[in-house]
């Protein structure tokens, strides 16, 4: 028997809000791999529909209790009647014909956002809106709510900036989620959404450049004049150029006319506008750490906007672009880097290695290691992550023996305490420094040995897969810290992060319900994490999973096979908190 939704708005309602919690997940982490957004479909009955529910919520059954928007339609009716656009008078008939409607939707966002406000305050997460949608005679509202504790890891301005009526984002998270809920509202205005797979579009970066440039949107409103247009584009097009065959490196600072934040030392007769891309690329190489390209905009607006010489600037409220290589941007607020760009794509500045992980991980690995060894491992670790021509860093409980051992391949020295000040000479040349549990090097230059694996990866360097043989091969606890050249840092071996042990038993007491949405949300969460399930565990939820693929489709539903689950040997009590 189908499930029957009680909340009713359209028939695809539930699989549109799973598309587009899909999609929202895809793209976020493709710059934010700890986000973990969830979506939910908020519906305000239009005050002309007679019948149905005055408000659905999709999902109805879900963590969000479907009471605490009841009393939206009546505060959308409350919200119009004393809504301040209603003053605003237009020059064109259509805009003044559709003004009525867009005070509307304005009006159920807003009573939606109220509603949300108190629940994020609440559970400590952040909820985004979308601008309703009719759909079958509600107005429908997508939202996205993350984690405020994951979401603030990345970079945010400390406040919007404002001027004149218009308000920035607060960072390129924060456009990227405006610019997916964009998306979902234009995919409600089609019919029947959510009723085909590719209800939303599958490439990323077309969305991830919508995204920066609607946050280099804060670099025209920091610089209070509204003719620095295209921003992101022009920023992309001058870091494009080589000049003498060397690509773009520099630095570029933006301020308002009559900024008293700068120091001007070297001031141009006449500015030289940004849209002449060439001649601003050329005046970039006169930059350096120490001496900024000023870029101001005019006294008057639309008028004498573009670089008006170099010099340094005195505050942190002042956005800067340090040009980095063809086609390679990096935009800083301050001294906080708040994107980076590279061939007209943003991305978000990562941590190359988890402190918190690392620690975990080399604990787990070597069992004995001391507070103090594990300490001295990471300040190496750091300094190693520094290095520009990338390192390994190879810790061995019998790094002695293996020093022995590989002498013929490495730089066998009497052991010596391996310092942050000493890792960045060793690691001058090639192959890995091999220390002890306690950070004591007894080898360095050292070429790794062992056997082929299936485990290796091609698309990765000699470095990498040099690691991962030697770790195979190796007997004793071993732990490989590889640097590559691009930036990348691994730890070897890679284990599956701890989790709780409650979580897994929760997830099986819910495979075993009668109720769809929970067995089958437990059963995929099982796939996903069917390394941490013990034989017994296995056993229980193959049953269930028989069970439910004999199960009756749905009218709309879509089923994923699910191979049957067997036990991970790696799999052992060190993997729970």
């Amino acid at each position: 028997m189908g499930k029957t939704i009680n909340l009713f708005m359209w028939g695809y309602q539930p699989h549109f809000r799973m598309f587009l919690e899909s999609r929202a997940k895809q793209v976020i982490q493709s710059i934010a791999p700890t986000i973990s957004p969830q979506a939910l479909l908020v519906g305000i009955r239009t005050p002309e529909k007679e019948n149905g529910h005055v408000v659905c919520v999709e999902p109805e059954d879900g963590c969000w209790n479907p009471d605490m928007f009841f009393n939206c339609f009546d505060r959308t009716e409350e919200i119009y009647k004393d809504h301040p656009d209603h003053n605003i008078i237009y020059g064109d008939e259509p805009r003044m014909r559709d003004k009525p409607e867009n005070i509307r939707k304005k009006s159920v966002r807003e009573a939606v956002r109220e509603v949300l406000s108190s629940y994020d305050s609440e559970k400590n997460v952040c909820s985004y809106c979308g601008m309703p949608t009719r759909v079958s005679g509600y107005y429908v509202v997508p939202v996205l709510q993350l984690s405020k504790e994951q979401l603030f890891e990345y970079p945010f301005l400390g406040q919007a900036i404002t001027y004149e009526r218009h308000t920035s984002s607060l960072g390129l998270l924060d456009s990227l989620i405006n610019c997916l809920l964009y998306k979902a509202t234009e995919v409600l205005e089609k019919k029947e959404p959510g009723r085909f797979f590719d209800t939303f579009p599958i490439e990323d970066t077309s969305i991830l450049r919508n995204a920066g440039s609607e946050f280099c949107d804060a670099i025209t409103l920091s610089m209070k004049n509204f003719m620095f247009q295209r921003i992101y584009e022009t920023l992309n097009k001058i870091s494009s150029l080589p000049y003498e065959g060397a690509g773009a490196i520099g630095h570029m600072g933006f301020c308002p006319a009559k900024c008293n934040e700068i120091n001007l030392q070297v001031e141009l007769k006449n500015k030289v506008p940004l849209s002449n891309h060439k001649l601003a690329r050329k005046i970039i190489e006169i930059s350096s750490d120490n001496l900024c390209c000023v870029c101001q905009g005019g006294e008057m607006p639309g008028v004498n906007n573009g670089v008006v010489g170099f010099g340094t600037f005195e505050s942190e409220s002042l956005f800067r672009v340090e040009f980095v290589g063809t086609h390679k941007w990096d935009l800083f607020f301050g001294e906080k880097l708040m994107m980076q760009v590279a061939y007209g794509v943003p991305f978000l500045p990562l941590k190359r290695l988890d402190e918190g992980l690392f620690r975990s991980d080399i604990k787990r690995i070597i069992t004995n290691i001391s507070k103090e060894g594990e300490d001295r491992i990471w300040n190496v670790v750091m300094t190693a992550i520094e290095q520009k021509k990338g390192t390994m860093v190879v810790v061995s409980i019998n790094a002695g023996e293996e020093a022995q051992r590989l002498i013929k391949q490495s730089l066998a020295i009497e052991p010596v305490e391996l310092t942050a000040e000493l890792v960045s000479r060793v690691s001058g040349i090639d192959g890995a420094i091999l220390v002890d549990e306690n950070c004591i090097c007894h080898a360095i230059g050292v070429i790794l040995d062992g056997t082929a694996t299936d485990e290796g990866d091609p698309s990765r360097g000699a470095r990498y897969n040099s690691a991962i043989r030697y770790i195979t091969s190796n007997g004793s606890p071993t732990v490989c810290i590889v640097v590559s050249e691009d930036g990348h840092v691994n730890i070897m071996p890679k284990l599956c992060s701890k989790i709780d042990k409650t979580t897994i038993e929760e997830m099986i007491r819910l495979v075993k319900s009668s109720n769809k949405d929970e067995y089958n949300k437990a059963l995929h969460w099982l796939d996903k994490n069917r390394f941490y399930l013990t034989s017994e565990q296995c056993d229980v939820v193959n049953v269930e999973r028989e069970r439910i693929e004999k199960d009756p489709l749905e009218v709309g539903e879509v089923r994923f096979v699910i191979n049957q689950f067997v036990p991970n040997p790696k799999m052992d009590e060190s993997y729970y908190n």
